[in-house]
């Protein structure tokens, strides 16, 4: 009884089971399939990896020869770029060989794993052509590499072939590269194709299964009370916002029940999700969002191709009741079609919180820039010797704390307009001098600073409030001058020791880079010739006046002065621009320092023009002016011909810098000019 109930019980349900147990068989098979593929990629992807860490080797291989060599010609030890050479000699020669035959070769994280020979015909073919390449190669570094001392001859050989077959060497390593990346893609394909047909088949199977189970058990009622128990599951377990819109934007009756917590704020169904939106976006994305919304219920316009016009994407979305950064959230909301009977029905929207991706990235942007700041800080600290950067430092800092007493002490005066220029002056001072040595960084600051400054001179009236402003940026400078101040502490062993002889060729050699980066600027070409060999023989603090003076004169020369390339063609005159810089001693028992340029000369009808349009001067007050007393007002705060402000001109303190110095210095200036031909700044002081 029990033997005919089970055999009825079989045959009743064989297709059933016969369904059942092909589903296992192939199930297995393909899961199987899966895991050889995938066991295949993963080999493919080390290889690739090692591929990619050849073509690294390569490029190593080249910079620790070239670092011998630098090391080499400045006296300096090269026991560690040796060891360099003979580490990625030994890794490339390993790792080559297992690509060629197959071998344990030494992975990334210093373990050792087995890496696959290549098989391809196109693989090997590469592999053939790098080992045509690698023997020579590595006869040629065999000296480096070996316990026993090497000739230059054999340095000079290695570094010439490295020069000459590096680049190729390393298209080699990037095409075996694109090659496993080709092999890997085929297998990968491979391995989607059998997942896509085994999902199929699976699918297939399953439905014939559901059919015969429904079909003989007659549960429809229960199957649907199923499914509506595990929709209220998932909407109730699901960590996104999730919710149905229909044609006319209003909100369905279910959603998930975490949607109110990630769009900080209480929903209901039939809601008009228009309103919402202006609640969390501006207006103007609130509109662009329902034009999409618009464009995804048009049975014309194919889903695929406007999924990138969304812009609901990592939006910013304000949190009512919430302060601080709590305030603030980024969301995306992704609208995918639910089509019923081949129509659009709804669009289901699911809402992430997007806030700790975009506050990460936010971050690795701020590290990036801030490494990137701190590699060109120290690339412009190499190019300079530790005594002048340090002189440079202490000024510096000198500077920023008299100006940080200034605005401490600015509230027992009501002459604000007279602290600002005073700030004015010793900011563009240190601009300057900063600007002299290729010091980008803190010019930037300073020209930063000026910005604000600007503004406030600009104002009618300077109150105690306006100068609230300026402590900010200050400390910011005082931040990076004790930064810099660390690093080349640690630099300092580096560095050869400075001589105070030499001071005079550095300030030299730092006023021609000057000269050369300001004409760049300005679209123009100069030459500076310079006779400073008398500055070390004057004391400290007059050598330091006099270096502002030249520093301020000589970008107003370059800025102001000497013209563009067409117009001194125009006016028959070389097209580069000539500046002469020297110091020697009067016959009055004085020095007299002299710069000169043959630019355009100092015109008094245009300088008369300029102060007109500055507002500071009526016509009528210039017409009392003789020509001398009108080019004198170049030294006035706040004038400038340049048509706009940038980092060399425009903000009219260049030449109230050089008034004040000459004021410090005790000393006399005159003023030679010729329009269109010459301009000569001549200045007499005693030592």
């Amino acid at each position: 009884m029990t033997s005919a109930a089970s055999s009825s019980y079989v045959g009743k349900y064989r297709e059933i089971v016969l369904a059942v147990a092909f589903f296992l068989v192939f199930d297995l098979a393909v899961l199987v399939l899966n895991f050889y593929i995938s066991y295949q990629i993963s080999e493919d992807a080390l290889a690739i990896n090692m591929a990619g860490r050849q073509r690294m080797l390569s490029q190593r291989m080249t910079k620790a020869l070239l670092i011998v060599e630098s090391d080499t010609v400045r006296g300096l030890p090269n026991v560690d770029a040796l060891a360099e050479v003979k580490k990625t000699v030994s890794l490339f020669e390993a790792t080559l060989n297992g690509f060629e035959h197959g071998a344990m070769v030494t992975g990334g994280d210093g373990k050792p794993i087995f890496l696959a020979g290549v098989n391809t015909p196109e693989g090997r073919n590469i592999l053939a052509k790098a080992d045509l390449l690698w023997r020579p190669y590595k006869a040629l570094l065999a000296p480096l590499t070996s316990d026993v001392s090497y000739t230059p001859q054999q340095f000079y050989a290695a570094e010439v072939y490295a020069r000459a077959n590096n680049l190729k060497l390393l298209g080699l390593m990037n095409d075996l590269t694109t090659n496993l990346e080709k092999t890997a893609n085929a297998k990968a394909d491979l391995l989607r194709r059998v997942q896509t047909g085994g999902i199929l088949l699976a699918l297939l199977n399953f439905a014939f299964i559901l059919f015969k189970f429904i079909r003989r058990l007659r549960q429809n009622d229960r199957i649907v009370e199923a499914a509506q128990r595990e929709t209220s599951e998932i909407l109730g377990t699901v960590k996104e916002g999730l919710f149905l819109l229909d044609g006319n934007l209003k909100i369905g009756s279910q959603y998930s029940q975490s949607l109110a917590s990630v769009l900080g704020r209480s929903v209901q169904a039939g809601t008009d999700f228009r309103q919402v939106l202006r609640e969390m976006v501006p207006e103007a994305t609130a509109l662009l969002a329902c034009d999409y919304i618009e464009l995804l219920f048009g049975a014309r316009v194919k889903e695929s191709l406007v999924g990138e016009l969304n812009p609901l994407t990592a939006v910013e979305v304000a949190i009512p009741g919430q302060t601080g950064s709590a305030a603030r959230r980024y969301l995306t909301l992704q609208f995918s079609r639910a089509m019923e009977e081949g129509k659009i029905s709804h669009l289901l929207v699911t809402v992430f919180d997007v806030t700790a991706q975009i506050e990460l990235e936010r971050a690795l942007a701020e590290a990036k820039e801030h490494a990137k700041a701190e590699i060109e800080i120290m690339l412009d600290l190499l190019k300079i010797d530790p005594a002048t950067l340090n002189l440079f430092l202490k000024n510096a800092e000198t500077t920023l704390l008299e100006i940080n007493e200034l605005l401490r002490s600015a509230g027992g005066t009501l002459n604000y307009r007279s602290t600002v220029n005073t700030i004015f002056r010793k900011i563009h001072t240190l601009k300057g001098e900063a600007a002299s040595l290729d010091l980008e960084m803190f010019e930037s600051l300073a020209h930063r600073f000026e910005v604000l400054l600007v503004d406030l001179r600009q104002k009618g009236e300077v109150s105690g409030d306006d100068l609230l402003a300026l402590p900010f940026p200050l400390e910011e400078f005082l931040q990076r001058v004790s930064m810099v101040r660390d690093i080349i502490t640690r630099l300092a062993a580096y560095h050869n020791a400075f001589s105070p002889d030499t001071d005079h060729d550095m300030f030299a050699d730092n006023l021609t880079k000057l000269a050369q980066r300001v004409a760049l600027d300005q679209g123009k070409a100069v030459q500076l010739t310079t006779d400073l060999e008398l500055m070390k023989s004057l004391p400290q603090k007059t050598r330091s006046d006099l270096k502002d003076i030249v520093i301020q004169l000589l970008r107003n020369a370059v800025t102001h002065g000497i013209e563009t390339g067409e117009v001194r063609e125009e006016r028959a005159k070389p097209a580069v621009g000539n500046i002469s810089l020297s110091l020697k001693p009067a016959e009055t028992g004085e020095y007299e320092l002299t710069l000169r340029d043959d630019g355009r000369g100092l015109i008094p009808d245009e300088i008369r023009a300029q102060l007109i349009r500055s507002g500071a001067y009526k016509e009528e007050q210039l017409e009392e002016m003789n020509d001398r007393q009108l080019v004198m007002k170049i030294f006035e705060p706040g004038f400038s011909t340049a048509q706009k402000a940038g980092r060399d001109a425009g903000h009219g303190v260049g030449m109230d810098v050089v008034k004040h110095r000459i004021g410090q210095l005790g000393a006399r200036l005159r003023i030679t000019t010729q329009a269109h031909v010459y301009t000569q700044f001549s200045i007499h002081f005693l030592a």
